[in-house]
């Protein structure tokens, strides 16, 4: 943006603007609203798999574990206690009295329930590295369940976190059929909205517009959450930064993130603004067709993709555009999850290099290619100009997460611009199982990979988990299957009445908050 007579003059017109949200922000109305330029296909995290979706699982729904965000201790939530009776079986108890908010108690039958309907693969849930270690769940007691594991799960509590929601019996009976674009048809299950036992209760949901939380005054004592404070909380979907800068400026949201450092600095300078900024566990990298699955294309090319890596200033693109809290990822992995490592081949920037890769390649004069992203475009812009000069040519189709989702999954992106944020998850698995498994995201398909991959997941020694996925990370990277970017630092900008407090997993935990 051009300075702060620019921000005036769009502050000057939200004035007339801001009230189209569903609420009034600030501390008189009791009422959050935050602001992200993501649409949220649904709230359902199972089947949207997006960080808008999750900060909104965390705030009106439990799971059975509590990882503490400041701590990273695992506290007792929906189970009371837990314990591995052998490698394979997790046997579970649970808290009694605990309510749903339509007034049901939650028991055994919820908790086998929401994992029974979710584990098969036909479930078509996002996240499936949070259920694929999961057999079946067995009720022993309307307060006690079994877990039996497909196979050692060494990563198992790290699941069943706040990135595992319990669901009523029931909750997907009435999920709609839709058609598929093969002409068959299947259960939507992202359809059905939320019903959880968490501090907050799900009021409103506009799809593509806002979502209104309420808090749930029935919240059950002395939960590791705590008692919820503010009254409402409000997410606004609002795609122009320019446009939230302004709505925060004349109270239409309280709290946005990813602020632009232009932005930043501007923001800093207003009395009823705080500013801050952190890093996080969301990834930024390229995904390459290597193994051809949208046809034949450069990218099955080594020495291509090998360029794709040379042609890019990372730490360029950290320090003039990312900004504060980011940094140059080395692997497809956070140096916070349990068995990363950055120990790996690295591809310093070197155009010349890309290019006669290239040349060597059989593209001399460069080439043309689809270049598929989501978020923040003016990252993607910045990387396709790296690109273009070294001759790769992008055509940006710049998508909503929900229409980009079934394009990259079906196979068809040879060049895609991705984020990850692992769901919060401080295992190496959350991010390499993902992409490296065979999954839908993968477009490497490499058996050696693969293989140990399921062996650093499943093995139950700490120290054989670390080598399998130095291994599989060292290839990663060596065959150029994913170009890692960068880490993200989050940028947030929030009303300076709120007391907020801020996390390294890049979560708004609105339970927490609270007006001074």
């Amino acid at each position: 943006m051009g300075g702060k007579r620019f921000l005036l003059g769009v502050a000057a017109a939200a004035v007339l603007t801001a009230g189209g949200g569903s609420a009034w922000a600030g501390k008189a109305d009791d009422t959050l609203v935050w602001a992200t330029a993501s649409e949220m296909n649904t709230p359902d995290i199972y089947y949207g798999n997006q960080r808008e979706a999750l900060i909104v699982t965390y705030a009106m729904c439990d799971s059975l574990v509590h990882r503490d965000p400041i701590t990273n201790e695992y506290k007792p939530l929906l189970a009371t206690s837990w314990a591995w009776t052998d490698d394979r079986t997790l046997d579970v108890k649970l808290r009694k009295g605990v309510k749903f908010h339509n007034g049901k108690e939650m028991t055994a039958e919820d908790v086998a329930y929401t994992f029974n309907t979710l584990a098969p693969e036909s479930s078509g849930m996002a996240f499936r590295a949070l259920v694929d270690w999961i057999q079946n769940v067995e009720v022993v007691s309307p307060y006690e369940v079994i877990f039996h594991a497909k196979h050692p799960a060494p990563a198992a509590l790290e699941y069943l976190t706040g990135t595992s929601p319990i669901f009523p019996k029931g909750h997907y009976d009435n999920a709609p059929t839709v058609p598929t674009a093969d002409g068959k048809t299947r259960r939507d299950y992202g359809a059905v909205l939320p019903m959880c036992t968490g501090p907050y209760k799900l009021q409103e949901y506009k799809p593509g517009q806002s979502l209104t939380l309420v808090k749930n005054d029935q919240y059950w004592e002395g939960s590791p959450k705590g008692k919820p404070h503010i009254g409402k909380i409000v997410l606004r979907t609002i795609p122009d930064v320019d446009t939230q800068v302004s709505e925060l400026m004349t109270g239409g949201i309280d709290w946005m993130w990813g602020v632009p450092p232009e932005n930043a600095k501007l923001l800093a300078e207003q009395d009823n603004i705080t500013v801050k900024s952190a890093p996080t566990m969301r990834m930024s990298f390229l995904s390459l067709d290597a193994s051809g699955r949208s046809g034949d294309n450069p990218m099955k090319d080594i020495r291509v993709r090998r360029a794709v890596f040379y042609a890019i200033d990372r730490a360029a693109l950290v320090k003039n555009l990312i900004g504060p809290g980011s940094v140059v990822q080395k692997s497809m992995c956070t140096m916070n999850q349990f068995g990363c490592t950055d120990k790996v081949p690295d591809y310093p920037y070197d155009p010349a290099k890309a290019k006669a890769l290239l040349a060597e390649a059989g593209y001399p004069n460069g080439f043309d290619i689809t270049f598929y992203a989501y978020r923040d475009r003016q990252y993607t812009e910045a990387v396709a100009n790296y690109l273009r000069a070294v001759g790769i040519r992008t055509n940006i189709q710049f998508l909503q997460w929900g229409a980009l989702r079934p394009i990259v999954v079906g196979g068809k992106a040879q060049l895609a611009h991705l984020t990850l944020g692992s769901n919060g998850m401080l295992d190496a698995s959350a991010s390499t199982s993902y992409y490296f498994k065979f999954t839908g995201d993968d477009y490497a398909r490499d058996p050696q990979v693969r293989d140990w991959l399921e062996t650093a997941d499943t093995s139950t020694d700490p120290e054989k988990r670390k080598e399998y996925y130095a291994k599989a990370l060292s290839r990663i990277q060596d065959q150029a299957y994913f170009v890692p970017l960068y880490t993200y630092g989050r940028t947030y900008a929030f009303n300076k009445d709120l007391d907020y407090p801020l996390t390294p997993d890049e979560m708004a935990h609105f339970y927490l908050a609270r007006w001074k």
